[in-house]
């Protein structure tokens, strides 16, 4: 035997460089990563060892022929090359894999029946008889791939995928491909976690193919050694002895774990699985598992461990019921339960992972039964101090959602003990740390916040005649939230989240949240059934207009600038009434006697409502949601505006400009504009998506060809990073004055976020 051979193996794609490591790590040579596969050369000890320890690859091939074969006569004439006999005797078993991309054959098994023939028409030609043909378990598996049409013939030592080890008769619901989880595992981290001593869990371990991939690394057990079948123990130039001597180290370098390796799940049924394929692989001394919910805590074994390597694979949305609320309360429990671990997610590329608020970042692409997944990896942050003063968390933001506190109940220790805590604490709230002790969340600093803003804008309120604005703008970082009020029929308080950073534990913000929110109602004033809290969260097309949930809704009016409002607290992410526009829709209404107003992007029409308060001539209103136009048309109405002369028009807002410019009559042109365009649209009502920075310009040259001479061009957006386009800056051709109203647009209120919005007055002269 040669022992210069260059061999091929294959893995799945994304996984070369992962594969060409190992390789390379099992000290074979001349690797390189080539398509789909990674090249390495040798004699056969370096494909045996390939076969035996590879943990990534799904085959290992021995070239031993290629050539052209542009047609299917050539293909045949090709294989017949190769002197078969010398490779498989008369009396035994062939397969033919055929593999075809960018060449004139383009059917697989066409071209794989065609090579087949060409084999055994040469056994019959001088042998006058023929192998047999087995699909399963070959003596010689002939693999041929054909790329523009050069064909390479070889032999597949692997036999079958190397990802069948073994050790698994079934998997769960869901399974990973044994070699896929050691790719994982690699990708993860977890050889360097070993050289540290970190343990490693798996808290939804299913069937346990990740713990037992695992636990095979950790006792350097050599991934082929419970395989009864490989492709070269029935071909002829298999070295059987070479071979022995392989099995017999690997056997030798075998170790005990050095290391803790635990899993759990709440599906007894799995639970069980897992157990019996440990058994299978000879590891069940190795790793413990446990039947419990993540919920619940980790498992026992790993209860005193500050840090370690976490691995899982939750569930994918297209097959199991990994919904949205799924993965918000995954990243709550692993907040809660392995604050300062590593994490390292696989799932589908579609699923809602984001709910998790963990600060995960893609780590690898790879394919999984058929989806587009991917490996998210991040350290879980580690629970701050909760009785911090401000002073100590300055620069901590968090993002909040609701939380279910921990609770004392009947048969606890010392319920007597807790209950009087409570007492003691009114405004605080009760957090468990990731090891069981229980923190408490003290919202006293919040509330006293809360009052003495109360006190700073009570005047400013009064002079003002204000009965909707902001109270709160996280003016305490360590509760970074925005709570507005509205005084209607009944008080009412909006409560809204910003969204943490990667450095914040997400269990201990929403233990946080909840303080809060118990505290307001005794703070405010307010009535438990008028608190109300938005979740933030993205979301395209129509989605953005639909209704939040299905219960009752919370609507009433407020009083601005003498005009009657109308605001919905329950059913949408916004109320309905933007507060920071305040000071633009005071301008309007002062400054809009007897002139023909334009609202672009209008939204429930409030603009337009003070343009009617202030004596408008006449508006339209133009925006492309059904919901916000009639929306829109109920403030009109109620404040006293014709129809006739104040029009609300559901279309696109650049097509409605683009017909209206057309022979438009200067006595109709419009006096005064407001466009506040959202910063980025993706409606599906509209062919193209609307990004504000890129299309500022065009849609502000739509606007003034509708501006009367004299006129106003109010634009303004609310994203942070806008630069208006120096060509309005420095183009006298437009014959216009831009003004800059960025600090005359922030109010009272919202002095504490001056870049909430952006604002220019453009004047036509």
């Amino acid at each position: 035997m040669r022992t210069d051979v260059e061999f091929y193996a294959s893995c799945g794609g994304g996984l070369e460089h992962l594969l060409a490591g190992e390789l390379r790590a099992l000290g074979l040579a001349d690797v390189q990563c080539a398509g789909a596969g990674v090249r390495f050369a040798g004699g056969l000890a370096a494909g045996y060892k390939a076969c035996l320890w590879s943990r990534v690859a799904n085959r290992v091939l021995m070239p031993i022929h290629q050539g052209p074969a542009a047609t299917p006569e050539a293909l045949y004439d090709l294989v017949r090359e190769v002197d078969w006999a010398s490779h498989v005797d008369v009396d035994g078993s062939l397969a033919v894999d055929f593999f075809t991309a960018r060449s004139a054959i383009t059917h697989s098994q066409y071209g794989a029946l065609k090579a087949k023939d060409a084999v055994v028409d040469q056994f019959r030609q001088e042998k006058g008889r023929r192998p047999d043909v087995d699909r399963d378990t070959p003596d010689l598996r002939i693999n041929i791939y054909l790329y523009r049409d050069k064909a390479r013939i070889a032999i597949d030592l692997s036999g079958s995928s190397l990802h069948r080890r073994g050790y698994r008769d079934a998997g769960g619901l869901a399974p990973l491909k044994e070699n896929l989880a050691a790719a994982l595992l690699l990708s993860a981290g977890w050889p360097e976690a070993l050289e540290r001593g970190w343990p490693l869990v798996d808290p939804l371990c299913g069937s346990g193919t990740l713990l037992i991939e695992a636990s095979m690394m950790a006792c350097n057990k050599a991934p082929g050694l419970l395989r009864n079948y490989f492709g070269f123990l029935g071909w002829k130039g298999h070295d059987a002895s070479l071979w022995q001597d392989a099995l017999d180290q690997a056997r030798l370098d075998e170790r005990q774990s050095p290391v803790l390796i635990a899993g759990c799940d709440h599906d007894a049924a799995v639970i069980e699985l897992c157990r019996h394929n440990l058994a299978q692989a000879g590891l069940d001394d190795s790793v413990t598992v446990e039947l419990m919910s993540l919920s619940d805590g980790r498992p026992q074994v790993l209860r005193d461990a500050d840090v370690g390597l976490l691995v899982t694979n939750p569930p994918y949305g297209e097959r199991l019921a990994g919904d949205a609320r799924f993965y918000t309360d995954l990243g709550a429990s692993l907040s809660r339960h392995y604050a300062g671990w590593h994490c390292a997610l696989f799932t589908a590329d579609s699923a809602p992972y984001a709910r998790t608020r963990l600060p995960l970042s893609r780590h690898l692409s790879a394919r999984n039964g058929g989806l587009d997944c991917v490996l998210l990896t991040g350290d879980i942050p580690r629970a701050s101090k909760l009785g911090a003063t401000p002073a100590q968390t300055e620069s901590t933001q968090v993002e909040f959602a609701h939380v279910e506190p921990v609770r004392v109940q009947h048969g606890s220790r010392d319920p007597v003990a807790a209950s009087a805590s409570q007492q003691a604490h009114p405004q605080s709230t009760l957090y468990r740390e990731p090891h069981g002790t229980v923190s408490r969340v003290d919202a006293t600093s919040f509330v006293n916040r809360l009052k003495k803003n109360l006190r700073a804008l009570k005047g400013w309120k009064r002079q003002n005649d204000v009965h909707a604005y902001r109270l709160y703008d996280a003016d305490l970082p360590e509760f970074a939230v925005a709570i507005d009020l509205y005084d209607c029929d009944r008080l009412h308080c909006v409560v809204q989240e910003y969204q943490a950073p990667p450095t914040v534990n997400v269990a201990v913000a929403k233990a946080r949240l909840d303080a809060l929110m118990r505290a307001i109602p005794d703070a405010l004033n307010v009535e438990p059934e008028c608190l109300h809290l938005k979740v933030r969260e993205i979301k395209s097309g129509p989605q953005q207009y639909e209704r939040m949930h299905g219960g009752t809704s919370s609507v009433c009016l407020v009083e601005e600038f003498g005009a009657q409002l109308e605001v919905n607290f329950t059913d949408y992410l916004d109320t309905g009434l933007f507060l920071d526009h305040r000071p633009v829709r005071r301008y309007i209404a002062a400054n809009s006697q007897g002139k023909r107003f334009l609202n672009l992007f209008a939204y429930t029409g409030t603009a337009t409502v003070a343009a009617v308060v202030g004596g408008a001539a006449g508006s339209v209103s133009v925006d492309t949601s059904s919901r916000y136009c009639q929306w829109a048309m109920r403030n009109l109405d109620r404040n006293g505006a014709a129809p006739h002369r104040h029009e609300v028009i559901r279309q696109d807002v650049f097509s409605w400009l683009e017909h209206a410019a057309v022979g438009m009559r200067d006595e109709v042109r419009f006096d005064l504009i407001l466009l506040d365009p959202p910063t980025f649209s993706n409606s599906t009502a509209v062919a193209d998506d609307w990004n504000v920075q890129r299309d500022h310009l065009r849609s502000i040259d739509a606007c003034l060809s509708v501006l009367a001479p004299g006129g106003t061009l109010i634009f303004s957006n609310n994203y942070r990073r806008f630069r208006l386009d120096a060509a309005l800056l420095g183009d006298t051709g437009r014959n216009i004055v831009v003004e800059d109203r960025n600090s005359w647009s922030i109010d009272r209120d919202f002095q504490r976020r001056q870049r909430i919005h952006r604002c220019w007055f453009i004047h036509k002269r």
